[in-house]
């Protein structure tokens, strides 16, 4: 008896031990979802993600139409996806007691979303936290963004290229080899990687940002029907 309780104990350690590197390399957590999100991991795996899922260094997420999704990170920022937007997290690093360490890197591959920015670029290292698009690199001085990439042939929206509409704080947008400094309720226009980026009055026709109202809640709601960890498809 005593040795069976032995060979279950041994057991559970060992189950425990394969699941941590699982918990302990999850850069955040799907907060919010409303529609459909799937995620392709590196290694080419595809799988429709729920609230509660992981999110990892190296993912590729990305929304449906109609579908908004908010990603919590480990520093306590939030990113809020748009419909039909694609987001690469390129590297993430933070632990509470090596500030130093710090760096999260994402690429907004197309479509938009809104950035609230957490520890990282807030303790140290201000270059911590950036933000690459199409035509520019998006740094923050501790603010709270928008990014939204206007594709070419765009109906009814403005001129091609990546607008960053900022509510809070400050983001230095780099492109052309020069940074511009952007404050809140300025829109900085970049639509060239070669060409420096501009102040711009803000657009009328840019896309709407309407995410449920439970965004704004930290308590996960079940709008996508559900809740669980991915699934493969």
């Amino acid at each position: 008896m005593q040795g069976l309780t032995q060979r279950g104990a041994f057991r559970a350690a060992l189950a425990v031990a394969l699941l941590a590197p699982l918990f302990a390399f999850a850069q955040g957590q799907v907060q919010h979802l409303s529609g459909t999100m799937y995620v392709q991991r590196p290694d080419g795996s595809i799988r429709l993600l729920a609230e509660k899922s992981q999110v990892l260094t190296g993912d590729v997420v990305s929304t449906e139409r109609d579908s908004y999704a908010q990603i919590k990170m480990t520093d306590g920022g939030q990113i809020t996806l748009r419909p039909n937007t694609q987001m690469r997290i390129e590297g993430y690093q933070f632990s509470e007691k090596e500030p130093e360490k710090d760096n999260f890197l994402f690429s907004l591959l197309k479509g938009g979303l809104r950035a609230v920015t957490g520890l990282i670029g807030k303790r140290v290292n201000r270059d911590a936290y950036k933000l690459r698009t199409a035509t520019a690199t998006v740094g923050i001085r501790g603010t709270d963004f928008n990014a939204i990439e206007v594709a070419p042939g765009t109906p009814e929206a403005p001129k091609p290229g990546v607008y960053v509409v900022v509510a809070d704080g400050m983001v230095v947008v780099t492109s052309g080899g020069l940074d511009l400094l952007a404050g809140a309720g300025q829109v900085a226009y970049s639509g060239d990687p070669n060409q420096p980026a501009t102040i711009i009055p803000p657009p009328p026709n840019l896309p709407e940002f309407n995410p449920p109202p439970s965004f704004g809640s930290d308590n996960p709601t079940a709008i996508n029907g559900g809740q669980g960890s991915a699934c493969a498809i």
